[in-house]
């Protein structure tokens, strides 16, 4: 549910519709992300966002998100991710 109470998520969502480049954007130094739609626009359910990094940079470091799923989509260079313990 959303902060007014209507729901995101399921057959009878209203679409969410973002052209390039809009979102919710922050700038991280070395990373800019911007988020399409997360916790409020899905009930919690999913997030999706765009990341930028800068070349052999660290990135955020490792760390959990309470969404059951996550789809990682690499256009470009190599990621490491960490999963469980490996």
């Amino acid at each position: 549910m959303t902060k007014d109470n209507t729901k995101r998520t399921g057959p009878n969502a209203e679409p969410i519709v973002l052209m390039p480049g809009e979102g919710r954007r922050y700038e991280m130094g070395f990373m800019q992300a911007v988020f399409k739609c997360d916790r409020d626009e899905t009930g919690n359910g999913f997030s999706i966002s765009e990341w930028w990094l800068d070349p052999h940079s660290e990135g955020p470091g490792a760390h959990t998100h309470d969404l059951e799923d996550s789809v990682f989509y690499i256009i470009e260079g190599t990621a490491s991710l960490l999963i469980g313990d490996r």
